[in-house]
């Protein structure tokens, strides 16, 4: 489990090994993510959960895609961890993101959209 936290769009996420949502017993938003070698991030999927331990394992529709990328990580933010919007803690890293979304509408392919479909600040 690694001990930081990633920003994204001004919201703190825990960063997990990929295998740790059974554990998060919550909602929230969580994301597979890859670290890549320059400490950036790729985020595969990003969504919002009602419990993440019964969402964020083997059984979603994103998570062979994700795996076949390279996803080491889950991205967790538990709902209502924030005390207001954009409040961070000292120490949180923002990190160059990427995205290669899975799309469902490929018929389960797991192909990643286009490049460029989003954007974050810093990205690479």
């Amino acid at each position: 489990m690694a001990d930081d936290s990633v920003v994204i769009d001004g919201v703190r996420f825990m960063s997990l090994y990929h295998h740790d949502g059974r554990f998060v017993r919550g909602g929230g938003l969580f994301a597979f993510a890859r670290r890549d070698p320059d400490g950036g991030r790729t985020l595969f999927c990003l969504e919002l959960a009602q419990d993440i331990s019964r969402q964020a394992d083997c059984g979603h529709r994103a998570w062979t895609y994700a795996v076949s990328q390279g996803m080491n990580e889950l991205l967790v933010h538990l709902a209502g961890s924030q005390q207001a919007p954009g409040e961070l803690e000292p120490g949180a890293s923002y990190p160059p993101l990427r995205y290669a979304l899975f799309d469902d509408g490929d018929e389960g392919l797991g192909d990643p959209l286009p490049a460029g479909a989003f954007s974050s600040p810093g990205a690479a």
